[in-house]
């Protein structure tokens, strides 16, 4: 149990007290790497959490626990000193728990993949009827409407839809900027982040972290596609194509990505600067860590100041 406390309150800093530290320093950092610190930091709050359970099952004590031991001997020492039934009792709620929230996972996003594929599938079928596809752009189809829009559809092969009016209502620079955003959530596998999100806020809507993740991700995939799109365009042609676009009544699919939440001019103020360079690797792994090394550390001070309040108490 040693161990697994700095765990398991690792696991509640990191899904209740990161999402306001993320949002305080979002307009400091480059989409990308606010993205794998949003990642980084529910892949940590699970982690933290599964493993904590792990160790109060283990058949003795865990191999790593070794090493706290002399940390936290006293409050090892009075938790050992406790009845056997009220570790029982916690090791069962503890594993009793993460199974449920396991199985719902699993069963939430095998039912959202299964819409999505339908609804998809069934798309798929009605634009191969009334859209036609360009030779030079194989992976855009076209529909015969008047005004702008366009979107992504992920699949195997996932394709963008566009509409005549885009074409017709945008210089080509800024043309070429909406399909190349629109191609940057299919090669970012940003539909596929963005359910992920959705199915954990559904399973797991009273953490904080995983209730603020569908649209603090989906805003930040908005943002990554565009510095993308500016790479391979520019920064003016994506503000021009956003200023038009942003402005049709067309409405999207509810599955598809857009800009939720009329974060239009968050998107423009990110692209005036014109810095839309891709960062490190190691500057995005960086930032996926930092989180929750930060809380864990948290967390282990806090066991540590406890385990002596205790040797204080008993000695």
């Amino acid at each position: 149990m040693t161990l697994a406390l700095p765990m398991l309150l690792g696991a509640v800093f990191v899904g209740f007290l990161v999402p306001r530290a993320l949002r305080a320093v979002s307009s400091t950092l480059s989409p990308t790497v606010l993205l794998a610190a949003w990642l980084g930091s529910m892949a940590s709050a699970l982690y933290l959490a599964l493993s904590a359970v792990l160790v109060l099952v283990w058949p003795s004590h865990a191999p790593v626990e070794g090493l706290v031991d002399g940390i936290a001997r006293c409050f090892s020492a009075f938790a050992h000193g406790t009845s056997s039934w009220v570790g029982e009792l916690i090791t069962g709620t503890a594993v009793g728990v993460v199974g449920l929230i396991a199985v719902r996972i699993v069963l939430a996003g095998r039912k959202q993949a299964r819409e999505h594929a339908r609804v998809r599938d069934s798309h798929r079928d009605v634009l191969s009827i009334v859209a036609r596809r360009d030779n030079s752009e194989s992976d855009v189809l076209w529909l015969d409407h008047p005004l702008p829009m366009a979107y992504s559809v992920a699949g195997k092969p996932g394709f963008v839809v566009a509409t005549q009016g885009l074409s017709s209502a945008l210089t080509g620079g800024a043309r070429d900027a909406v399909l190349a955003h629109e191609r940057a959530h299919l090669s970012g596998g940003h539909h596929r982040i963005v359910g992920a999100c959705e199915v954990l806020a559904a399973v797991l809507p009273g953490v904080p972290l995983f209730a603020a993740a569908p649209a603090a991700v989906g805003a930040i995939v908005e943002l990554s596609a565009d510095r993308h799109a500016a790479r391979v365009t520019s920064p003016a042609a994506v503000r021009s194509a956003l200023a038009v676009v942003s402005k049709s009544p067309l409405p999207q699919p509810d599955w598809s990505l857009g800009d939720r939440g009329g974060a239009t001019a968050v998107r423009l103020r990110s692209l005036v600067d014109g810095d839309v360079a891709s960062p490190r690797r190691l500057t995005c792994a960086v930032a996926a860590c930092v989180p929750a090394a930060v809380t864990t550390a948290v967390a282990a001070a806090v066991t540590v100041a406890v385990s002596a309040g205790i040797c204080a108490v008993l000695t």
